[in-house]
């Protein structure tokens, strides 16, 4: 009789390895396009192949196939062991008179493997375990026979799994050595149960590999590797039940399922360390392949070079030099780019004329981002369309001069215009600040040729992104470690190197610009090519606040860049200035598009959702004396916030229309006077949301924390505290604070 068993998986689940798990937590694949190595992963598979040469990887690999590997010549090693406690069963027929391990004497139980040495293996494992069982039921002769189940005497079905259960379903063996998944499995589809006082757990030895010459060529890369494995094990001991999740994600099972799976101490088991007795096994393993003539070739079975790179691991892990997971969700663009269709396919860019164009664009822009805003920063989904239509809408080119096609709107309307979009959704609002920076910088200081060519960028919507500040410490105060060297043809191009965070934008960007000093340390600005050779931008931001503004990384190696694309950036701050006042205004009106946005939220929620305090005598929260005094505080609060910040708006158009000391410090003067008042406004009235919108504003349903979440982090990117100082030496001393660099 045929038996269909077609509705059973093909395969027990594999062994969940640290390369998955470090993968899972982030750190790993985000590391790798920090420090350049060009490794990507294999698709549907956790196998990193290297992008020189397709021929080299690193991956797990079942022990005899490594061993068969090395004794075939392959110029592989072995830099890692897993050991893993896999739990069996021996399964039989429901009706079967056979009941515990007492019962198994004399009896004919089948094992079924595709690779005879795996057989071979399989039958030892299960002979020992069964052994065990039989002695502790006080049973020392009789033993069972092991029947070997080959593709001669069973129905083809696909898995050793199928083919044992079809011998056992025809009554060619009376039980069968399985892994408790296909055990589980099979109890779901068939008339099967599970011998009720056996399931053995069985150490299992996994591999990992890497080709000799990327491990030659690279072994720093492949050492970084392995201290991310170190810190993910580490991680997983502390953290067991969501190490445990990984897991079964990783083999696509059900969470509740891995406990049955696997030993209870799998969080403990994902260490690969070639410790003594881990070596042993595998040293014992090449032994006995060799002697049932399962593995042919000789070959010299050395560890030396491996013990050495896991040293170098240990102390990359314990220098604090590598990130510790944080088990954040893992960005898509984390691992790999954008897709070239998000920059490639752009609608033609609106033209604009005027401020009032401008306006009207911007409110547009803003009511088609408002409703999806929470959304966006609940899930931390990227706003991929929205940047498009930012651009197709043309306000991209806002500042761009009259004189080359823009519409040159003044500072006042640039400053409504943040506030508007900031208003609709923080996180949007402060992406094309950098942008409109460095229009602001090429207008200054750019060549006519520069002018004409990218001002035309950002008029047929081409953004620019950033790449400013830096985490590493750069020389001197100067804070700058990226370097701009003449290429050594003499040219007049340049090479670029080092690495950038916070480049806020840079990921949605078709050029950055990067602040990098020259080799007479002089501050420039080189404008690259978002997809230039060498540059890997990585959305690896995780504030809590501006979640999806892509403030992340930017590495660059040996940049190349044209002459025409440098701007001497230092020039900017040789006499009197508004540029640093230009770009810090559109910084505190973000924050006060957000403060908006969070006393609007607070005072909806109060009239329709906030019951009235307790004996406040008051039918409605919104008639309390003290809630309708409250609001008169942070709304007298935010309207001198804004009046400010239009002063300051147009204190910097005086300046630019007469730049001299004079108008040049009293537009310093005034944004920053600005920007500590409304730093300080946007803080409390994002607080005080909850304090007057009450406990039941907290539900995370309403995502309102998002609102003091995006101040807060936006806040510190220019420390209002300082602001104090700059102002204060004015009305003391008569001195206008000069920022240079």
């Amino acid at each position: 009789m045929s038996i269909n068993l077609e509705a059973l998986s093909a395969a027990e689940p594999g062994v969940p390895h640290g390369l998955a798990l470090a993968y899972a937590l982030g750190e790993l694949p985000m590391d790798l396009r920090r420090h350049g190595v060009a490794a990507t992963r294999d698709s549907g598979s956790y196998r990193l192949l290297r992008q020189q040469g397709h021929d080299d990887f690193l991956a797990f690999e079942d022990p005899v196939r490594a061993l068969r590997r090395l004794a075939a010549g392959e110029s592989v090693a072995v830099i890692g062991l897993q050991l893993t406690e896999r739990r069996h069963a021996i399964l039989v027929r429901s009706g079967s008179a056979l009941r515990s391990a007492a019962d198994l004497k004399g009896a004919v139980i089948g094992i079924a493997e595709d690779d005879p040495a795996k057989l071979g293996l399989r039958k030892r494992e299960a002979a020992k375990q069964i052994d065990e069982a039989l002695q502790q039921a006080g049973i020392s002769a009789g033993r069972p026979e092991l029947a070997e189940l080959s593709a001669a005497n069973v129905q083809e079905g696909g898995g050793t799994s199928r083919r044992a259960l079809q011998a056992l379903l025809r009554g060619e063996a009376d039980a069968v050595y399985v892994g408790r998944g296909d055990a589980i499995e099979a109890r779901r589809w068939l008339e099967v149960r599970e011998l009720e006082d056996f399931r053995p757990v069985t150490p299992e030895l996994t591999a990992l590999l890497v080709t000799a010459r990327w491990l030659r060529e690279e072994q720093d890369a492949i050492a970084r590797i392995l201290g991310h494995l170190r810190l993910a094990a580490e991680w997983a001991i502390r953290h067991p039940e969501e190490a445990n999740r990984l897991a079964a994600a990783q083999l696509g099972v059900a969470e509740h399922a891995i406990g049955s799976l696997y030993s209870e101490r799998l969080h403990r088991q994902f260490g690969v360390e070639a410790t003594d007795s881990k070596w042993h096994r595998f040293v014992r393993l090449h032994q006995e392949l060799k002697a049932g003539g399962w593995l042919q070739g000789e070959f010299a079975l050395d560890a030396a070079q491996a013990e050495a790179l896991q040293r170098e691991a240990m102390e990359l892990a314990e220098s604090g030099e590598l990130e510790p997971p944080q088990r954040e969700p893992l960005s898509l663009y984390a691992e790999r780019d954008l897709p070239l269709a998000f920059f490639r396919d752009r609608p033609q860019a609106r033209r604009l004329r005027s401020d009032e164009e401008a306006l009207e664009a911007a409110r547009i822009f803003a009511d088609e981002i408002r409703p999806g805003a929470s959304d966006r920063d609940r899930g931390r989904r990227l706003p991929l369309k929205e940047m498009r239509r930012l651009a197709e809408l043309g306000l991209l080119g806002l500042v761009v001069p009259k004189a080359y096609g823009g519409p040159e709107i003044s500072t006042r309307t640039l400053v409504d215009i943040f506030k508007l979009i900031s208003h609709a959704d923080g996180s949007i609002g402060q992406i094309p600040q950098n942008h409109h920076f460095f229009v602001k910088t090429i207008e200054l200081i750019g060549s006519e040729q520069q002018k004409r060519f990218f001002f035309g960028e950002a008029m047929n919507g081409a953004q620019f992104g950033n790449g400013l500040a830096e985490r590493s410490r750069g020389g001197g105060a100067r804070k700058i470690a990226t370097s701009l060297r003449a290429s050594d043809g003499n040219d007049g191009d340049y090479v670029l190197d080092g690495s950038k965070f916070y480049s806020t934008g840079a990921l949605y960007a078709h050029w950055i610009p990067v602040t990098a000093l020259n080799e007479a340390e002089q501050r420039m600005t080189a404008f690259v090519p978002r997809h230039a050779a060498g540059v890997a931008v990585l959305d690896d931001w995780s504030g809590i606040g501006q979640r999806t503004t892509a403030s992340g990384s930017v590495v660059l190696r040996n940049v190349k860049v044209p002459g025409k694309h440098v701007l001497p950036h230092w020039r900017i701050f040789e006499g009197p200035q508004y540029f640093s006042a230009f770009g810090q205004i559109m910084h505190a009106a973000i924050d006060i598009g957000i403060a908006r946005a969070a006393l609007e939220d607070a005072a909806a929620f109060v009239r329709t959702r906030t019951r009235p305090a307790y004996g406040s005598g008051v039918a409605t929260a919104a008639e309390e004396p003290d809630l309708i005094r409250r609001f008169g505080e942070l709304g007298i609060r935010l309207q001198a916030a804004e009046a400010l910040l239009d002063r300051a708006a147009g204190a910097i158009d005086l300046a630019k229309a007469d730049l001299n000391a004079q108008t040049a410090g009293q537009a310093t003067l005034t944004v920053d006077s600005a920007k500590w008042l409304v730093t300080e406004t946007a803080i409390e009235i994002t607080n005080a949301l909850f304090e007057v919108a009450g406990t039941s504003s907290m539900d995370r349903k309403y995502n309102f924390d998002r609102h003091w979440r995006n101040v807060r982090i936006h806040t510190l990117h220019d420390p209002a505290r300082l602001k104090l100082h700059h102002v204060g030496k004015w009305f003391l001393n008569g001195v206008y604070h000069e920022y240079r660099i």
